[in-house]
Formats: C-alpha cells, structure tokens, sequence
C-alpha cells in the first residue's frame, strides 16, 4: 500500500557529522553536562571549530568516531591553513583533509587500512574504510606521525618504561609497537583501566577530543619532550559505586523488563545522567527509560547472552549479564511484509538510475534485506536516521549479528525519511543528494537490500544496503 501526500516532507541523512556549523564557545550539550568526564575537552574541541554536534544540542560523546572523522580532527587542529588552500578531486566531505593528511605524512599506505593513497597525484580512497570506526591503534600512528614532527619524541628510558607498562605489549603488530610506546608514554593516549593497550578496540567521540586535547599541550606545554603519564583510566575519581538493579537477568524471547541504576550511596545518582549499550543487539536491546533519568527498558530478542553496560556522565560504568532463551523474534526475519512493493520498487528505481550512470545492476539479496530491515526498524524506533543504532554503536556491527565480516567486504549505507511512503520520492531524495548518489552508483557494489518502517511519528523510514557479498562466515 502507498500513502502519498501532496505536500510531502522529508529529510535524508548526511554521513557527515562534521558539517555543522562551528559552535559558539557558549554552546551547551544536553548531552554533556557540566560533570561529564570529558566535558572541558569537548568544550574546547567544539569552541575551536575541530568538532561539532550532531546537533545544535546534542554532541553524542559516546558515538564511535571514525576513520575519516578523526583526521578531520586533526587537520582542522593543525594544518587549517593547508586546507584553505586545498580542493580534493573527489566529491567528499573529508576529501580534501585526507589530501592534506597524505602530504602531512599524518596517514600512508598502510594506516587506516588504506583508506586513503595517492596515485599519480591523484585522490583514491575507500569511502567505506574512511567511515568505519577508528582503532586505537590507527589512532596511535595518526597521533604519532604527527607527534615525531611537532615536538621531541621521549627519552629510550622513557620508551622502554612504557613497553613495560603496557600488559599486551608484545601481541601489539610490529608496525604499530614504536607509535604505542610514544604516545603511551607522553600521556596522549593511555591504557585500559585493564592494564592493556587493547588496539583493536574503537574510539569514542568524547575520547577522540580528550586525545586532541592532550596533544595540543604535548605541544604546547611539553616542547622539550618532558613527559608525564596520567593515570591509565579515563574515569576520574568518585566517592560512590555504581550498579545495576534487575530483578531477573534470566529472559525468554519477547520478555521486556526495566532496570534501575543505583548508587551507594544513594544520593550520589542525583546529578547524574545515563546512557546505555549491549554487547549484542541480536539478544537484548536496551534504551533509555522514558519514566525517569536512571531506568532503562530491555527487550529480549533473540536466544543467547548479551552483557548491558550503563556509564554515567562522570564516565562511571557498571554492567549487568542477560541470557535470553526461547526462538529468534528479530525484526529482520519476519516474513509478513507490507511494504514487499514499495522495496522492489526502490530496486527497480536504484538500478535505473545506476544504468545512467554506467554502473551495473544491483541484484538483490535475500539475507540484505533482512539486515536493511532491521536498520529500518531502528531508525522508526529512534525517530531518527542516523547511522548508530539504538545502543549508540554505529551501524556496520548488524552485520556481525547475521554472520558477516566487514574486513572481507565493501558495505554502504543510506536513510532517508518522509511523510509519504513512495518509492520514487525516496529514491529522489537520495539520487538529488551527492554523497547518497555516489553510494548509489559505487560501481563496487553488486548486493542490494531495502527496509521500509514506519514510525510512532508518522513517518516512513527508509534504508539501502549495498555491499559486494552476501557469504555468511
């Protein structure tokens, strides 16, 4: 069924976050109040016009911040001059700040999994790489490429003090060991409260702006290359424990329950805020509860065991283990489909308009639509179209939950929403949009999948997948 309106409104998401107009130095975060942890860094990344919100009031600190993002950062931080002067030859947001990255030696051939080489003198990268989450360890060799050049490196006792004090070391990849122990030591970039490095782990956009914070005074503060270490937890100190309170942690499908945070003492939890996250969405979703400031309400999905991690905004976290039995309930999977026309359609349209372009065809897949499904839901659930999900990881962790591996394969994604459920509308809106159409016509992508929603709102949400493979682990 199509449900069309004469005046039809729609908004379509850009995968910049970064396009924001700068925010004023008296601009407030709903989202990161006076006491969050990273509050100063985060005030004066987004002050000097380095990082902005996701909004005019929300920055999303705990947001994964990517690739592409990060060395925006940086460039805007310290080659703003070079950029001024700099146009990419490829339609990207971050085009040109890869460029000045690549000629700043800040990324090469092999950081951050080639996302960006210059060849011939001209702009190549993979879009897909440059937006996926950054590890810490690319996020070490950025820092230090840039580093080496700006300030005197640490002393070889220094060097080796910090080898020893990092657990895991020696299972750090030999390209990355002297970029960890340099920026470990000068206290850019510390380790887990774990006593490990763990570089494969991802970045938030709140430690993203700690990490810019300390390098601005590595270098303006430590010029002579004397260096202290902080203390290895970002968490600073409270006078107070923080739980989680769920009457059963033991779930069948379908089961939804609330917890509550509390605090010892109880009075602690007063001036604080919550945000929460499971470990996998594909067994317990989890979101903040609507009733108060300190609940947050469960959904079992799916059979399994997810652990739900609450942090508060002094960056205090506790964590509480759901299994969940019963048969799978995910989204994705139903077979009832009251839009099937409305997606074909949308294929039919996509294809059309990669035909102009002398992209081939899309073929669709049958396991995409499942998982374009499922982000469409999200995005009715959140109201919203924005690449995280509703535990604030970012998105490209669905595939994962339907067996992919995002290391072997291309993936985009692209949403829209609008108050009429009309596949040429839709396919419209991404076509007449540039960085919507490159994905559209990514003559890498050979899989499509399509998911239709409708939101509590009114509005119709949708999402495209593409990707080159659809093979299951």
């Amino acid at each position: 069924m199509k449900r069309k309106l004469s005046l039809a409104l729609a908004v379509i998401l850009t995968v910049s976050l970064f396009t924001l107009p700068v925010q004023a130095a008296s601009r407030t975060f709903t989202d990161v109040p006076a006491t969050y942890w990273a509050y100063d860094a985060i005030m004066e990344m987004t002050d000097r016009g380095v990082v902005n919100g996701f909004t005019a009031s929300t920055f999303g600190p705990g947001g994964q911040v990517t690739n592409a993002q990060f060395v925006v950062m940086m460039t805007r931080a310290f080659y703003a001059d070079d950029l001024e002067s700099t146009e990419s030859q490829v339609d990207y947001w971050w085009g040109a700040n890869m460029h000045v990255a690549q000629d700043a030696g800040l990324i090469d051939n092999t950081t951050l999994g080639n996302t960006y080489q210059r060849i011939s003198g001209v702009d190549s990268w993979d879009a897909n790489l440059a937006g996926q989450p950054m590890t810490r360890y690319d996020m070490a060799m950025v820092m230090y490429n840039y580093l080496r050049d700006a300030v005197e490196m640490p002393s070889a006792s220094e060097l080796q003090e910090a080898r020893e004090d990092i657990g895991d070391y020696s299972s750090i990849p030999s390209g990355y060991q002297d970029a960890v122990a340099t920026v470990y030591a000068m206290g850019c970039l510390n380790g887990t409260s774990a006593g490990i490095f763990d570089g494969s782990a991802n970045m938030t956009r709140a430690q993203a702006c700690v990490v810019m914070q300390r390098i601005m005074d590595a270098q303006s503060d430590n010029p002579s290359g004397e260096t202290t270490r902080p203390e290895e937890t970002e968490t600073p100190d409270v006078d107070y424990k923080l739980t989680i309170a769920l009457m059963n942690s033991n779930l069948s499908v379908g089961d939804k329950v609330f917890a509550d945070m509390n605090t010892i003492p109880s009075t602690a939890k007063d001036d604080l805020t919550f945000t929460f996250k499971s470990s996998n969405t594909s067994v317990v979703t989890v979101k903040a509860s609507s009733r108060n400031s300190f609940s947050c309400d469960i959904t079992a999905v799916g059979p399994g065991t997810a652990v739900i991690t609450a942090t508060d905004s002094n960056g205090v976290t506790a964590t509480q283990t759901i299994t969940v039995t019963g048969s799978s309930t995910n989204p994705g999977t139903s077979t009832s489909d009251d839009y099937a026309d409305v997606k074909d359609e949308i294929i039919e349209l996509t294809n059309e308009v990669r035909a102009e372009n002398d992209a081939g065809a899309l073929k669709k897949s049958d396991l995409l639509m499942q998982i374009a499904q499922q982000r469409a839901e999200e995005s009715a659930q959140m109201q919203a179209i924005d690449h995280g999900r509703p535990d604030d990881s970012f998105y490209n962790t669905i595939f994962a939950e339907y067996g992919l591996d995002i290391y072997s394969m291309n993936y985009q994604e692209i949403l829209a929403w609008a108050t009429t459920t009309d596949a040429h509308y839709a396919v419209n809106l991404w076509k007449n949009s540039s960085g919507h159409f490159n994905s559209m016509t990514n003559p890498n992508m050979t899989l499509v999948g399509v998911g239709v929603a409708m939101g509590n709102d009114g509005k119709t949400y949708y999402c495209q997948i593409f990707t080159n493979t659809d093979d299951v682990n």
